[in-house]
Order: C-alpha cells, then sequence, then structure tokens
C-alpha cells in the first residue's frame, strides 16, 4: 500500500483518533437479572451501558428491578438508563473470566492513549517528532493500535466466553482499527511526484 509522502503521518494521526472513537465491541444482553436489558458500548477508555431494569410486580405495584442490574453489571449512573464504565473501574469490579477480559481492556487502554499521545505530538509538533525517532511514525503509530487491537481482540474473546451475562460481542472497532493497523505497518512512503 502507498501513501503520498506527505499525508503518511497525517494518517497516523487520524488512525490514532480513529480508535478512540469507535466503539471495539457493542453488544446487547437481553436475559440480563430480573428480566432487564442492556446494551453495550464499549470504546478504548470507557464503555457506556444502556440499562433497562426489569418490571416486577410487587403487592399490585410495579417496582423497576434496578439492583439486580447494578450488582452485575460495572459502572456509574450518568443519566437516566445510561451508564458508563473504566477499564480501571470494570477491571476491580469483575472476577474471573469478566476480570481477565477486564485487564486486558485495561492493557489495551493504556496502549490506546500513548497512540493517541503520539498522535498529539505528530499533530503538534510533526517535524520535531518525526526527527527524534529511531523508526518510522507510521510504522510505530501502526505498531501501537496492533498491540491494542490484540488486547481488546483478546478481551472481546473472553467476554464471548461470558455471554450469557455480558451480551454476545460484536467486534467492529477490533476489525477497523485492526484493519488501520495493517495498513499503517504496510505503508509505503512515496515520494511526491512533484518532488522530483
Amino acid at each position: 500500500m502507498w501513501v503520498r509522502s506527505q499525508y503518511t503521518s497525517e494518517l497516523a494521526v487520524l488512525a490514532a483518533w480513529v480508535s478512540l472513537l469507535v466503539p471495539w465491541n457493542v453488544a446487547y444482553q437481553g436475559d440480563a437479572p430480573a428480566g432487564g436489558t442492556v446494551y453495550f458500548f464499549r470504546f478504548a477508555l470507557v464503555e457506556l451501558q444502556f440499562r433497562q431494569p426489569g418490571v416486577l410486580d410487587i403487592g399490585g405495584s410495579s417496582i423497576k428491578a434496578t439492583q439486580p442490574l447494578d450488582a452485575t453489571y460495572s459502572g456509574s449512573e450518568l443519566a437516566t438508563s445510561l451508564f458508563a464504565t473504566t477499564p480501571v473501574g470494570s477491571a476491580t469490579f469483575y472476577e474471573g473470566t469478566l476480570g481477565l477480559a477486564s485487564i486486558l481492556w485495561l492493557l489495551a487502554a493504556l496502549v490506546f492513549l500513548i497512540a493517541f499521545a503520539f498522535s498529539l505530538a505528530l499533530y503538534l509538533r510533526t517535524a520535531q517528532t518525526i526527527a527524534r525517532l529511531p523508526v518510522s511514525e507510521v510504522r510505530l503509530m501502526g505498531a501501537l493500535l496492533g498491540v491494542g487491537t490484540l488486547g481488546v481482540g483478546a478481551s472481546s474473546v473472553f467476554q464471548f466466553l461470558e455471554r450469557d451475562t455480558v451480551g454476545m460481542p460484536i467486534p467492529i472497532g477490533v476489525f477497523i482499527v485492526g484493519v488501520l493497523s495493517v495498513v499503517l505497518l504496510l505503508t509505503k512512503q512515496v515520494p511526491d511526484a512533484d518532488a522530483s
């Protein structure tokens, strides 16, 4: 694959930003505790959950069963039915297979943060940043995004093993960021035609 030399750094910056904005997986759990449902949108640094608690009929009164969802899923309420959790919050909440999935997400989030910081350096001080690197900035970004993709991909596999609890993960962002990583790693910097 080729990209004109003048655009390779921009491609690396854009790829890092996309890695933060695209959910690495989404899931729907229709059999949540007490008849509730939960939609999960898992981004590099945060997981958003839309919880719809089941309704229990107790003595003729309808009561929303929010406590079973709170006990099952990590997260803090941001607004009605909208909850959020971070990789750290998730890693400290879950145990077993979901705990391992959360630790992998946490490690991947750290790599994505490093990639984002690197992208800011490339964006704000392109020439100075490139001059300090012992390797191509494009390949370095590709490697960082590749490592992050492996982390969230492995986390998706462990979530798949616990799909009865957290829903069937659909790894949208794992695929997109993985493709961006491969593009960056395989990009050959071609000199501009007008430079000769």
